[in-house]
C-alpha cells in the first residue's frame, strides 16, 4: 500500500519550494523560509472568545516551549489569504497552457477519501461533502489532490489547480466498508446458538429461552478489518511524509471518513490491535514531523446508527451479549469518532464529527488554511535525540486560544524518498526540482501541450515551452551575453509510470542589441514531441539556466484520447499569431511547420491587432463511404453565452477504411473583439448529429500595446 500511495503522489513532481523570508509580517500568503535539519516550523491559529481569528499579534506575543524549554522564534510571519470565491455553476474550462509564478502563494490540500471506512450506501454523502469543499473552498491559485485509502489510482487525481479534474475524481468515489463488527459477531453468535439448540433437540432455535452458556463470538473479518485500518493509516502517513519538504505553507490533509472502528484496546481478542495502534502513532508522528494538519470530516453528521440498530434488534433475543443490543453499535461509533478526533487534535486541526453543519465545518477548514501565524525556531539536536518532542504554543494576551501541532519527532529519523525517471544527462539540480511538490518560477516560462494521432495506438504530444528572456541572468564574455538553458519534460501516467520524456539544451550567445530585445520582452521557444499511449497524464516541465543557477518548474494535466477507436475525434488546438517571432524558436515542429505560418505559441493573451491562426486534425472513422462533416468555430465571452464570432464550414470526407485524418485551419481576426476574456470553441459533427467532438480553450484579448505585454 505504501508503494501505491507514494507512487501516486510522486507522480505530481512539480517544482522546488521558495526561498526564505523571516522576521516580517505581511497580509499576503507569502510566508516561507529556508529549511534546515533543526529548524522547526509551526502554524498557529489564534482565536478569541467568539472563535474569530486574531490579527495584529507580533513575535513577542508568542511563547514556544519544546519539551518544557522556552524557545526563541527566529521566523515570524502572518498569512492572511483571501477566501475562495464560490465557483460558477457553469462547467469549468481548463486552460491548455500553464505558466510559472514568482512563488506559489496558494493553499495546498490533499483530499483523502476513505473508501475503506465508508459504507457503500453512504458513498453519496462523501461525494456531496467533498464536492462542496472543492467547489466552494478551493480557490484559483490553490493546488489540491485526491487520494483513496484503498490505493485506487484510476479514481485519484494528482496535485492540480483544476477543479474540473478534482470533481471528476471525487465523483468516482465508492465506499467499500466491511459490515459492522457488531453485525458480524451477532451472525456468528446466532449461528452457534442455533447449532447448540439443534444438538440439544430444541428444533430450529426459533423458540425457547436463550442459552445462559453464552460464549464470546469473534469477528470473522477481524484480519481484513485490521488490514483496512492499517492501509488507511498508512495512506495518511505516506501523504504526510510526501509533503514534508514544503515549508512556509499550511499543508492540509482533509480526510473524509466514517472513522476507524477497530478496537485497539482489546489486544487479547483483536489480533491486529497492537499493529493498528502502532500505525496510528506513526501516522500522527509523520503528520507532526511534516507539519501537516489533519482535518477529519465524518459526512454522516449527527448519527446514532439508527438503521443498523433497528436491524440488529429484529434478530437478537439474547441480552447477555453486547452485540445483541445497541451497545455494540454505540461502541463502534465512539471508537470511529475518537479516531478522527485524535488525528485532528494531535496535528492542530479540527474534527467535524457529531455535527450536522458539514458546510460550516468545511468553511472553517478554509479559514484555518487561510489565516495563521508562521513561527519557526532552531531546536537543539543534542536534546533527546530521536525522541518525541512536545510543543506548546502560548499567547501572552489573556482570553486567546492557540491551536497548533502538539509535537514532532526529529525529521532525520525518516525522510520520504523521491525519485523520477528523467532523460540521461539531466542535471542534478533539475532532477531535484522535478521531485518537489510545489511549483516555483525563478525562471519564468509557459507550457502548451496538445495530443495528435501518433503511430499505431499512440498519440504524439506536441509541446511548446516559452522562456521569458527578462528572467534569465546571462553572463558577459567578449562583448556577448551568454546563457545555457536546460529543458526537461517528463510525462507520468496516473499509476506513476513515466511513459515519455525529453531533454534539450540551448546555448545562447547574444549580441548586445539581441540581449536588449530579450530584456524588453523577448524570449526563447523550445518545441518538443513525446509519444505516449492513450490515458491521463501529468507533464512535468522544468527549465534550468546555468548563469544564475535558477530553476522553474510547472505541471500540466493532459488527457490523451484513443484516436484509433473513437468514431470521430479531434486533436488538441494549436494556435499561433503574428507575434510568435518575438521569441526565438530553437527548431520547428516537424509536423506543424507545414500547416501553420508560424510556430505554435504558449501564450493565450493577444492584442486586437493580431489574427489567431488555429490548427487541428480531425480523425474520422464514422463511415467507409463518402460523407460530410460540419465544422463550427465560435468565440464567446468567458462569462457569457452569446457568440461574438462564428465560422461554419462543411467538409467532404472521401471513402476509405480505418481512421482518416483531415487537417483543419481557421484564421480569426481579433480587431472586432473588445478587451476581455473569451472562449474559443471548435466543434465537428456529422450533419445528422449522431457523432460530434469538441475542443475549447480560453484566451484573453488585451487592451494594451503589443510592446508592453507578451
Amino acid at each position: 500500500m505504501r508503494q501505491a500511495t507514494v507512487t501516486l503522489l510522486i507522480a505530481v513532481l512539480m517544482a522546488a519550494a521558495g526561498h526564505a523570508q523571516s522576521g516580517a509580517t505581511s497580509t499576503s500568503p507569502q510566508a516561507s523560509f529556508k529549511t534546515g535539519v533543526n529548524l522547526v516550523e509551526i502554524h498557529a491559529v489564534v482565536t478569541d472568545g467568539r472563535g474569530e481569528f486574531v490579527r495584529g499579534l507580533t513575535k513577542d506575543d508568542f511563547e514556544i516551549y519544546e519539551s518544557g524549554r522556552l524557545q526563541t522564534p527566529t521566523v515570524f510571519d502572518l498569512v492572511d489569504a483571501p477566501m475562495a470565491m464560490r465557483a460558477s455553476s457553469a462547467a469549468p474550462i481548463d486552460p491548455d497552457v500553464r505558466a510559472t509564478k514568482a512563488r506559489f502563494d496558494g493553499r495546498l490540500f490533499i483530499i483523502v477519501l476513505d473508501d475503506l471506512h465508508t459504507a457503500t450506501l453512504r458513498s453519496q454523502l462523501v461525494r456531496r461533502a467533498a464536492r462542496q469543499f472543492v467547489e466552494r473552498h478551493v480557490a484559483d491559485g490553490d493546488l489540491a489532490a485526491v487520494v483513496h485509502t484503498s490505493g485506487r489510482t484510476d479514481a485519484a487525481q494528482e496535485l492540480t489547480p483544476s477543479r474540473r479534474l478534482l470533481l471528476a475524481a471525487v465523483d468516482k468515489f465508492q465506499g467499500q466498508k466491511l459490515p459492522s463488527i457488531t453485525g458480524e459477531r451477532l451472525a456468528v453468535h446466532l449461528n452457534d446458538r442455533d447449532l447448540q439448540r439443534a444438538s440439544m433437540g430444541e428444533g430450529d432455535g426459533s423458540s425457547g429461552a436463550p442459552s445462559r452458556q453464552t460464549q464470546r463470538a469473534d469477528d470473522p473479518r477481524d484480519a481484513e478489518r485490521g488490514m483496512n485500518a492499517r492501509r488507511a493509516l498508512s495512506t495518511i502517513k505516506n501523504v504526510a511524509e510526501w509533503m514534508a519538504d514544503v515549508p512556509g505553507r499550511r499543508k492540509a490533509l482533509v480526510l473524509f471518513s466514517e472513522g476507524i472502528e477497530y478496537d485497539i484496546y482489546d489486544v487479547f481478542n483483536n489480533r491486529n490491535a497492537t499493529s493498528v495502534m502502532a500505525d496510528a502513532r506513526d501516522a500522527i508522528a509523520a503528520a507532526q514531523r511534516s507539519n501537516v494538519t489533519v482535518y477529519a470530516v465524518d459526512p454522516r453528521g449527527l448519527t446514532q446508527l439508527g438503521d443498523e440498530a433497528i436491524a440488529i434488534q429484529s434478530l437478537s433475543d439474547d441480552p447477555h451479549v453486547d452485540y445483541g443490543t445497541t451497545r455494540g453499535f454505540q461502541t463502534e461509533l465512539l471508537m470511529a469518532q475518537e479516531s478522527l478526533i485524535s488525528l485532528a487534535e494531535e496535528t492542530g486541526g479540527i474534527a467535524i464529527v457529531k455535527n450536522n453543519d458539514i458546510a460550516g465545518g468545511l468553511a472553517r477548514v478554509e479559514r484555518d488554511t487561510s489565516r495563521y501565524y508562521v513561527l519557526g525556531y532552531v531546536s537543539d539536536p543534542a536534546v533527546a535525540p530521536g525522541k518525541f518532542r512536545k510543543i506548546e504554543v502560548k499567547v501572552k494576551q489573556p482570553g486567546l486560544k492557540v491551536r497548533a501541532r502538539r509535537g514532532y519527532v526529529p525529521a532525520d529519523l525518516m525522510q520520504a524518498k523521491r525519485t523520477t525517471d528523467v532523460k540521461p544527462g539531466t542535471s542534478p539540480a533539475l532532477t531535484a526540482a522535478l521531485t518537489n511538490p510545489v511549483p516555483v518560477g525563478d525562471v519564468g516560462f509557459r507550457v502548451w501541450a496538445a495530443p495528435f494521432k501518433g503511430s499505431g495506438k499512440n498519440a504524439s504530444v506536441a509541446i511548446a515551452v516559452e522562456i521569458d528572456g527578462p528572467t534569465l541572468r546571462y553572463r558577459q564574455q567578449d562583448g556577448r551575453f551568454l546563457e545555457d538553458l536546460e529543458l526537461s519534460i517528463v510525462a507520468a501516467d496516473y499509476n506513476g509510470k513515466v511513459r515519455g520524456s525529453d531533454r534539450q539544451t540551448m546555448n545562447l550567445k547574444l549580441k548586445p542589441e539581441t540581449h536588449q530585445a530579450m530584456m524588453a520582452g523577448g524570449g526563447v521557444r523550445m518545441l518538443s514531441r513525446i509519444e505516449v499511449p492513450p490515458g491521463r497524464y501529468q507533464l512535468r516541465v522544468g527549465v534550468h539556466e546555468s548563469s544564475g543557477g535558477n530553476i522553474g518548474s510547472v505541471p500540466l494535466d493532459l488527457e490523451v484520447p484513443d484516436f484509433s477507436k473513437a468514431a470521430l475525434a479531434m486533436s488538441g488546438l494549436a494556435v499561433t499569431s503574428s507575434r510568435a517571432p518575438r521569441l526565438v524558436t530553437a527548431k520547428p515542429d516537424p509536423a506543424l511547420k507545414d500547416v501553420l505560418p508560424l510556430p505554435p505559441v504558449a501564450s493565450r493573451a493577444f492584442t486586437a491587432v493580431e489574427t489567431l491562426n488555429v490548427f487541428a486534425e480531425i480523425y474520422d472513422r464514422t463511415s467507409p463511404t463518402p460523407h460530410d462533416l460540419d465544422i463550427v468555430v465560435t468565440v464567446r465571452p468567458k462569462d457569457g453565452d452569446a457568440h461574438v464570432y462564428q465560422l461554419t464550414e462543411r467538409r467532404r470526407v472521401d471513402a476509405g477504411g480505418g481512421v482518416r485524418t483531415a487537417p483543419y485551419k481557421a484564421d480569426i481576426p481579433l480587431n472586432q473583439f473588445k478587451a476581455g476574456d473569451y472562449v474559443l470553441k471548435v466543434e465537428v459533427r456529422s450533419p445528422a448529429g449522431e457523432h460530434a467532438t469538441v475542443r475549447e480553450i480560453p484566451f484573453t484579448v488585451l487592451g494594451v500595446s503589443p510592446l508592453l505585454t507578451y
